[in-house]
């Protein structure tokens, strides 16, 4: 749907009724701890894959593992940016082609 929608979840655990076993993994509009947890219970998925979620809150993992909501300072917000541009330069390189990759995923 890139982005223009909101996920459907609904449609989602209706696939699920039809799989006969096999497993089902969500993907969509996860932000949050509460809202895994929604996905996991409601629609009966066996796992929720986290996409736009994991680029705008990195650490929406760790609030999913602790169970809690999280609001990490600016601080290490920035802390964040630089490693991703440092294992961004790291992995594609530090001419003007690996900064422009880096540079696309950041912004």
């Amino acid at each position: 749907q890139r982005y223009q929608k909101v996920a459907d979840w609904d449609y989602i655990g209706s696939c699920k009724s039809v799989l006969n076993g096999t497993p089902l993994i969500g993907c969509g509009d996860v932000m949050s701890y509460t809202e895994y947890n929604t996905h996991m219970e409601s629609h009966q998925v066996d796992s929720v894959m986290i996409g736009r979620g994991a680029l705008i809150k990195p650490w929406v993992f760790q609030e999913i593992k602790e169970q809690r909501h999280m609001d990490i300072s600016a601080s290490e917000r920035l802390d964040l940016i630089k490693d991703f541009c440092n294992f961004g330069l790291e992995h594609w390189g530090s001419d003007d082609k690996g900064v422009a990759v880096t540079r696309r995923f950041l912004l």
